[in-house]
């Protein structure tokens, strides 16, 4: 017999306590798994370029979002960029407060110049300035793991 019941009125509706076990495995997809390998193994940062209308991606990807055209591939960019945007965090996640602040900025990276990167700025927040040049600081090869924490943040150059 299937669990359902008749709903008459959206005040009627009923709920049930506890917890469902949910197991799954996330993936990046095939875009974002060569980007991370690549820097995991290499401490390099790949980009894709449309073949269709030419728009770069960075991250690398493997369909264009514009015009949907397939990317097959990818290249090597330096990682450096520049500061197009910043904001400066006080809270936590939950809503209680840093014991530093962090700074997180919008990264136009070089030779990918079509988007920005998201990531954090390995500086006080009275130096970060819009306009100014940064490169990628990577932990030491042995502590990769393949994720974006790989990345520790973007200081001045």
């Amino acid at each position: 017999m299937a669990l359902s019941e008749r709903i008459e009125r959206n005040v009627d509706l009923s709920y049930f306590e506890g917890k469902i076990p949910v197991n799954y495995v996330y993936t990046y997809g095939l875009g974002l798994e060569n980007f991370f390998r690549s820097i995991k193994e290499k401490g390099e940062f790949l980009a894709s370029k449309c073949p269709e209308c030419e728009t770069t991606y960075f991250p690398c990807k493997v369909f264009c979002e514009r015009c949907f055209a397939e990317i097959t591939n990818n290249y090597k960019v330096p990682g450096t960029g520049i500061v197009e945007s910043f904001t400066v965090c006080h809270l936590n996640m939950d809503g209680s407060k840093k014991e530093t602040p962090a700074v997180v900025g919008l990264i136009r990276i070089d030779g990918a110049e079509d988007c920005v990167f998201v990531h954090f700025l390995d500086i006080s927040p009275e130096k970060a300035k819009i306009g100014m040049k940064v490169k990628p600081l990577l932990k030491r090869k042995q502590d990769r793991d393949g994720s974006i924490f790989d990345i520790v943040g973007f200081k001045p150059m």
